[in-house]
């Protein structure tokens, strides 16, 4: 079975909580098959989660640079990057060097309004 063929249940269940849902790394390994949640997991949970077209945040959890003891408990937002409203604020967010962020938060109205 391929990682995107693991990763299909994760994006149904995102799909299924409206393209946001959030999962334990104890959910993730379990889904994706891996029988421990050892640092170097992590990266092969993020490149999967990427490959099926998913976003996660915050992107620390799944870095084993930054995460040296990954928890089971630890969780993450994984969201459907499906070039919607959402996931375009989203990746303004997360990697505002790809993309015109005042554009994208515009679109949700973040517009001060008048005194």
């Amino acid at each position: 079975m391929s990682e995107t063929e693991n990763a299909q249940g994760i994006a149904a269940r995102c799909r299924a909580d409206g393209g946001l849902t959030e999962a334990t790394l104890g959910e993730l390994r379990t889904e994706l098959g891996y029988r421990k949640l050892g640092r170097w997991v992590l990266a092969e949970i993020a490149d999967t989660l990427r490959a099926t077209g998913l976003g996660f945040f915050p992107s620390h959890r799944l870095d084993a640079a930054l995460n040296a003891e990954p928890r089971q408990s630890q969780t993450v937002w994984i969201y459907v990057r499906d070039g919607g409203p959402r996931a375009r604020v989203i990746d303004a967010v997360l990697q505002p060097d790809d993309c015109d962020v005042r554009a994208e938060l515009d679109v949700i109205g973040t517009r001060t309004p008048p005194a």
